[in-house]
């Protein structure tokens, strides 16, 4: 007896209850995987947006919170906080910095709503500071008017070196300097300004966003942010670029919570639905197990029938469900973006790959399979005599 072939005929006897047992786990194999691809996806963009593609490894900031740290470091919020800029002359001569730069921040959102533009000055000790930081066309500020447009601003506004660029909200015009080359950070969608151009824009000269510092050695990182703690006022902050995105990821575990708790309903409501319908499929055939025990299937025989029947639904609708769920992860990443409201990385939200698919899967069909085991012993169970009495 071929067992997987009179499996594969039983689900055809009524195939729209296969099938939809099929989908129930299949909605949970795409569930999960869209899960861990957004959960994998947000982690990896915060730490490469706050960490690894910086080139900063500590902050001088008056915001403690790393939440509102983020927003004022990485995304241009202007908070009515700000870092005095003679603190960058005191720390400026310390051996074990290899690069300090004060630089302001701050967003300013179109008439129509339609675009939000981030605006950074800086110093010269940005090309120090940022690893990633090269010019693709043009060169420095050449005035106080200049600006450095990263690769997606320049491709927005079609703006080449030595264009003019009028920005209505400041009513004032600015020549392009230097075009910037891609690096997939927040660089790409900014507006570079000289340093006292962008706090005479907002009417902060003399305070600054932060202030970021590389070190020569970053094993002596705890020492060096001692130091720097001790020579700062009693409401300044030394903030980690690590600890920074350890902060955002934090708050991000209410969302992560959230979304596993999805998956969890859709784990219970798949194994109800492959319980229910296994167990209508045994009682149903009821007589046919009979007769089959009466020919000679064992227990086991019955028990392995059942779960290979079960086996073809879980492994189809797994296969079915990991693959939507890597098709939906970027669409859910781009929806997701619009509801974050800590921090919102440039990068992509959600990193679908063959692992997280694989995993997706694996998990989706062992529980398909353990769900079997009930009805497969409720059919291992049934007593030819009882069953075949009135024939």
């Amino acid at each position: 007896m071929s067992f997987l072939k009179v499996a594969l005929s039983n689900l055809r006897r009524n195939p729209v209850r296969s099938l939809l047992t099929g989908l129930s786990l299949a909605v949970s194999a795409a569930t999960l995987s869209v899960v861990l691809s957004l959960d994998q996806g947000y982690s990896s963009a915060v730490t490469d947006d706050l960490v690894n593609n910086t080139g900063v490894h500590l902050y001088i900031t008056k915001e403690g919170c790393p939440i509102e740290a983020a927003s004022v470091i990485a995304q241009g919020g202007l908070s009515p906080l700000y870092v005095e800029e003679d603190i960058v002359t005191r720390i400026q001569g310390m051996p074990e910095l290899d690069a300090v730069m004060p630089f302001k921040l701050f967003a300013v959102t179109t008439d129509d709503g339609s675009r939000t533009d981030i605006f950074m000055g800086v110093t010269e000790a940005v090309r120090s500071i940022k690893p990633d930081w090269r010019f693709a066309a043009g060169g420095w500020f050449t005035s106080d008017d200049s600006v450095i447009l990263g690769a997606e601003m320049a491709r927005i506004e079609y703006l080449a070196v030595g264009d003019r660029m009028y920005s209505e909200h400041f009513d004032r015009e600015f020549v392009v300097s230097g075009l910037l080359e891609r690096n997939y950070s927040q660089d790409d969608g900014t507006f570079f300004l000289p340093l006292h151009t962008a706090q005479a824009m907002v009417g902060r000269e003399g305070k600054l966003s932060a202030v970021a510092i590389k070190l020569n050695d970053i094993s002596n990182m705890d020492y060096i942010q001692t130091r720097l703690r001790a020579m700062m006022p009693p409401d300044y902050f030394i903030i980690g670029s690590k600890e920074l995105s350890d902060g955002i990821l934090e708050f991000f575990g209410a969302t992560r919570a959230i979304m596993f708790v999805m998956v969890a309903v859709a784990f219970v409501i798949s194994v109800f639905g492959i319980i229910n319908t296994m167990l209508m499929a045994v009682l149903e055939r009821r007589r046919e197990i009979a007769y089959l025990k009466c020919v000679g299937a064992g227990k086991y025989d019955l028990i392995r029938l059942i779960s290979l029947e079960t086996a073809a639904i879980a492994v189809m609708g797994s296969t079915f469900g990991a693959a939507v769920g890597m098709l939906l992860s970027p669409l859910s990443g781009n929806l997701l973006r619009k509801f974050l409201v800590a921090y919102v990385p440039s990068g992509a939200i959600a990193r679908p790959d063959m692992g997280i698919a694989l995993t997706a899967f694996a998990l989706c069909t062992f529980i398909g399979v353990a769900c079997s085991l009930y009805p497969a012993f409720r059919a291992a169970k049934i007593v030819p005599m009882e069953v075949l009495r009135n024939e």
